[in-house]
């Protein structure tokens, strides 16, 4: 028996040596067709990349063919991740200006979109260490990504940007990018449209979590001379923030603010309504204010203005009293949600609830409750069923005089994922600048208990775009369970509604 061991280890010695040895994996010795050929193992092409560049920095190898092999390796997205960073790194370290200037430039065009983390790096730790300040769009860009698995603080961009303005908090450094890119000298291909403008302000919104920053540089910019393409966005910010006390948190929010600053005649009376009842409200009132509390708190100042001469405490008191008795439906298809224990009940959430989330509660379960919002709804509900190709949903608005309507936005067909996915299209957000909040409906089958409130993708999108938002779950004879839900991750039950079964 040990004789046998002893000759099988042997026989995979052997075998381990046959395909170390194999032609596949055996360097040719010329170095830039090694470091082309996919056959060779990583370790092997970037040895072979070391051994090009070397060569061509002692004039043994022609300049040009070595360095157009290494930007071909760089751009592909089939190359292996440490062949590309190893052939990046060559390039940003050539000795030569005019060599190392064409590398930056296409640096500079790699990293906003550019995935591998290990490129990445490799770029902004030389940016950061060399003080390329031309390359802080660029790096604001990347950083605007959010990156899986890896911390805000901890990413390479932070750190680079930090060095390259170090006199300065980070937050003023993304806001002076975001209110000029550098149009006049910056390629096209760099220049910030309205998407990725958004994505810096979802930036700014993470490092400056309390807002208090923002205001300030919103204040300062209304009297700079920014680039005519960022003076629309500074009007809406600063009327924002001067006539309703509030400072967007995300790019949607922000593209939000300033589709309402568009000069139409309605958002134009909608803005005068809005300001007049905000300019009403105590510091209490005032404290935490956000864009979706702006129209419950319009509707109320015409319509119930009961609602606002009472307290938040006040607000809650009331609002639990509403909640008495009703029958609520906890959704049970998971037991945790964003990490957390899955939690629906008002009680659950008092702490975390501002005024202006208070009164939207109120008017969004006034809204829900309204006659004709719940006919309407019921109409949906058989459309929906019919329709296996995806969820139906659309926006809550105010009606005539003291009334709700819901409007449906049916997805368009490349929207149209699951029978379990609703996806708001951009008809529906365009429309949406004076909605009172976001709907869709949970009604594939008779009843839908179990999944009766928003799913975790239901909460990342209300964190996303800044809505109040509101699902509406078919649960057999007690009609449709309502879930109001919100940026931060608050739900609440707000009980059922019809009471006949669908």
């Amino acid at each position: 028996m040990k004789d046998r061991l002893i000759a099988r280890a042997g026989l995979l010695v052997l075998l381990l040596l046959v395909s170390c040895s194999s032609p596949r994996y055996t360097p040719s010795g010329n170095a830039l067709l090694d470091l082309r050929n996919p056959d060779l193992r990583p370790e092997q092409r970037v040895k072979a990349a070391d051994d090009a560049w070397a060569l061509m920095l002692s004039q043994q190898q022609d300049r040009d063919t070595t360095r157009t092999a290494f930007k071909d390796l760089v751009w592909s997205s089939a190359a292996p991740i440490d062949v590309r960073a190893a052939c990046v790194g060559h390039l940003l370290d050539d000795p030569d200006p005019q060599g190392q200037a064409d590398a930056r430039a296409m640096a500079n065009l790699m990293l906003p979109t550019e995935r591998s983390r290990t490129v990445v790096s490799a770029i902004a730790a030389r940016a950061g260490e060399r003080q390329w300040k031309e390359m802080t769009s660029a790096l604001v860009r990347s950083y605007a990504r959010p990156v899986e698995g890896v911390a805000d603080n901890e990413r390479a961009e932070r750190l680079a940007l930090m060095r390259l303005h170090p006199d300065r908090p980070l937050a003023e450094t993304l806001f002076e990018v975001f209110l000029d890119p550098g149009y006049d000298d910056t390629p096209a291909e760099l220049r910030l449209n309205q998407r990725t403008r958004a994505d810096v302000w979802d930036l700014l919104g993470r490092v400056d979590e309390s807002g208090a920053l923002r205001r300030g540089l919103i204040q300062r910019a209304q009297a700079r001379d920014v680039p005519e393409s960022t003076r629309a966005s500074v009007r809406a910010l600063h009327r924002a923030l001067e006539s309703l006390s509030v400072v967007p948190r995300t790019g949607d929010e922000l593209r939000w603010i300033e589709s309402l600053n568009n000069g139409s005649a309605e958002n134009e009376r909608w803005w005068a309504q809005a300001a007049g009842a905000v300019s009403g409200l105590s510091s209490e009132q005032r404290e935490g204010l956000e864009i979706r509390h702006i129209e419950p708190i319009r509707w109320a100042s015409v319509h119930r203005r009961d609602l606002l001469g009472r307290s938040r405490s006040e607000l809650l008191d009331a609002l639990s009293r509403a909640l008495e008795g009703r029958t609520l439906v906890k959704r049970t298809a998971e037991q945790r949600v964003l990490d957390q224990p899955r939690r629906e009940r008002l009680s659950d959430w008092a702490g975390h609830l501002t005024w202006g989330d208070l009164l939207a509660v109120h008017v969004i379960d006034i809204a829900s409750r309204d006659p004709a919002v719940v006919r309407r709804l019921y109409e949906q509900v058989d459309i929906d069923r019919q329709d296996r190709t995806t969820e139906y949903g659309g926006v809550i608005e105010p009606g005539e005089g003291a009334s709700f309507r819901i409007l449906l936005f049916r997805p368009r067909v490349r929207d149209r994922n699951s029978d379990t996915e609703f996806v708001a299209s951009e008809d529906m957000i365009r429309y949406a600048d004076r909605a009172l909040a976001f709907y869709h409906q949970h009604v594939q089958s008779g009843a839908e208990s179990k999944h009766a409130g928003p799913s975790e993708a239901d909460l990342v999108y209300a964190a996303r775009s800044g809505r109040s938002c509101v699902v509406f779950t078919a649960v057999g004879k007690s009609g449709l369970n309502v879930d109001y839900y919100q940026p931060n991750g608050v739900v609440i039950d707000l009980g059922t509604v019809g009471g006949v079964e669908p």
